[in-house]
């Protein structure tokens, strides 16, 4: 699929923005809507690192383009360029015109659940990004029992003083959980959260928020017998 880094973007309508981006299907799948409906439109997969996604925005606006869809791990860095964020903390679509953003991950998320899991099961989610903490505080109005786990445990101060019903674990352990996310961007690289998975309920589904490959985290909850879901 070809990609462009920020600077070298032509002009365009729409575009989805990561690092990376060359795993994203959003291209193909637009195009194909595009030509369906007939609409004379581009749509393009942009690169734009953290340290730079602010010149990144800034510059796609001003090369014209109308919206973009962000995908990790830039939604909080989206949350904070956007003047009118209609979320918590992360978006995944920017209108650039006039600066909105919004995020569709959460309620995607839910419904792409079985139905038995669309209720309040014990859930441990991976990670403290954006998507981590909107997706957390989604299904803490559901009424889920909520664990949580990062590598830097501090990164879950804030959220946790919010809401001290969530319990942050040590390890991460899925014991007695029945969903586990993986919300972190560890399957980009080619790597995966350290999951005791010998401690895993056979009736658990492990899901990992990236899509459009297999990462090591599904790769080792199938080799534990569980089923698996990707971010598709």
């Amino acid at each position: 699929m070809t990609w462009h880094e920020w600077r070298e973007a032509p002009a365009g309508d729409y575009a989805v923005i990561g690092d990376p981006v060359s795993h994203s299907r959003s291209p193909a799948m637009h195009a194909a809507a595009y030509r369906e409906l007939g609409l004379d439109l581009t749509y393009r997969a942009i690169r734009g690192p953290r340290d730079e996604i602010v010149q990144a925005l800034d510059h796609l606006a001003a090369l014209g383009y109308k919206g973009l869809n962000v995908t990790v791990p830039l939604k909080d860095l989206a949350f904070a360029w956007a003047d009118r964020p209609e979320a918590t903390v992360s978006v995944n679509t920017l209108c650039l015109g006039s600066r909105t953003g919004i995020s569709t991950d959460e309620e995607g998320f839910v419904r792409s659940l079985p139905e038995d899991l669309r209720g309040p099961v014990p859930t441990l989610i991976l990670g403290a990004g954006g998507t981590a903490q909107a997706l957390a505080r989604r299904l803490i109005r559901d009424g889920r029992l909520l664990q949580v786990w990062n590598r830097t445990p501090a990164r879950w101060d804030g959220f946790l003083a919010e809401h001290p019903g969530a319990i942050q674990v040590a390890e991460p352990d899925p014991a007695g959980c029945r969903l586990i996310i993986n919300a972190t961007s560890a399957g980009l690289s080619g790597e995966s959260p350290p999951v005791l998975w010998d401690r895993i309920a056979p009736d658990a589904l492990a899901v990992d928020l990236v899509y459009g490959r297999r990462t090591p985290f599904l790769e080792q909850a199938e080799a534990a017998g569980v089923a698996t879901l990707d971010g598709t």
